[in-house]
C-alpha cells in the first residue's frame, strides 16, 4: 500500500489529480487540503509514503511550507512537487524533491512517479524513522527541553509561549497555568516547528490557536476559550494576515 496526501489551493486539480491516482489500487489517498494552516497538520499528523505539493499555494510557497515542518516528517517521505510553472523546478530539487510534476503532467509521468515509489519501498527495510514520526504524529506529544526538566507533552496541553526581555528567553505557560523557561538557546521557529496549532501572534508571543476564539476588529484582542478569557494577548498588524488564515476567514 502506497499512501499519498495533496495539497493544492485549486479543488480541480485535486479532483484530477485524485481520479487519475484511483487508477492505481495500490494508493490510498489520505487526505486533501486546500489550506496552508491545514496542509501542515495533515502532512505531520499521516505522514505519507508520497506527498503532492503544490508550489504556487495562496500566500505561502509550497517549498517554504516543506522547509518549516522538515523537522517534523520523516526524511525518505517522496515529495512531488506540481504546478503550472516550470521556473520553480531548480528550486524544487534544490529542496529535495522527490519528483516534478510540470501541470498539466501527462498520466504516464504520473505512472512512472508511482512505479519509482513502489520500487524503493519494495526494496527498503522497514523505517524506523517513518515509524517513529508516524507514532508521535499520531499521539501529538513531542519533548520540550526546559532549563530545569525534559518535559513530555501534547500541543493541547500548551496555552502559549511569551518571550521574557528580562530573562532573554521564552517561558512556556501551559492550561493548568503553570510556566516553565526554556533554554537560552530556543528560538521561535524551534517552537514553531513543535506544532501546526502554534501560531506568532506578535513578537513575543506564540499561540496555541486551538484555545483562540475569536480576534477582536478595532483592538485585535484575543479572546481566548474559557477559563483563559481573561488574559490579555493582543495580535500584531505584521501577524494577523497568519491568524486570519489559520481561522479561515470568510
Amino acid at each position: 500500500m502506497i499512501t499519498a496526501v495533496i495539497i493544492d489551493d485549486e479543488i480541480n486539480a485535486i479532483k484530477n489529480l485524485e481520479k487519475d491516482l484511483n487508477a492505481y489500487p495500490e494508493v490510498v489517498i489520505l487526505d486533501t487540503q486546500t489550506s496552508a494552516t491545514k496542509a501542515r497538520k495533515s502532512i505531520v499528523r499521516y505522514q505519507p509514503d508520497i506527498l503532492f505539493l503544490d508550489i504556487e499555494l495562496s500566500r505561502v510557497n509550497g517549498i517554504e511550507l516543506l522547509q518549516e515542518i522538515r523537522p517534523q516528517i520523516h526524511h525518505n517521505m517522496h515529495v512531488v512537487f506540481y504546478t503550472a510553472f516550470d521556473k520553480y523546478m531548480i528550486d524544487a530539487l534544490r529542496a529535495s524533491a522527490f519528483d516534478y510534476l510540470l501541470k498539466p503532467y501527462q498520466t504516464d509521468e504520473l505512472r512512472q512517479i508511482i512505479e519509482r515509489v513502489k520500487h524503493e519501498k519494495d526494496s527498503s527495510a522497514p523505517n524506523f524513522e517513518q515509524s517513529m514520526c508516524q507514532l508521535t504524529g499520531n499521539s501529538n506529544k513531542f519533548a520540550v527541553q526546559t532549563v530545569s526538566s525534559l518535559l513530555l507533552l501534547r500541543h493541547t496541553e500548551i496555552l502559549y509561549f511569551q518571550y521574557s526581555n528580562e530573562s532573554r528567553c521564552w517561558l512556556m505557560t501551559l492550561t493548568n497555568m503553570e510556566q516553565h523557561r526554556l533554554r537560552l538557546s530556543t528560538k521561535a521557529k524551534d517552537i514553531l516547528s513543535l506544532s501546526p496549532s502554534f501560531i506568532r501572534v506578535n513578537t513575543d508571543c506564540i499561540l496555541n490557536i486551538d484555545y483562540l476564539s475569536s480576534v477582536e476588529n478595532n483592538t485585535l484582542r484575543c479572546v481566548l476559550y474559557a477559563p483563559f478569557n481573561h488574559l490579555n494577548i493582543v495580535v500584531s498588524r505584521r501577524h494577523y494576515s497568519e491568524i486570519k488564515e489559520a481561522l479561515r476567514v470568510l
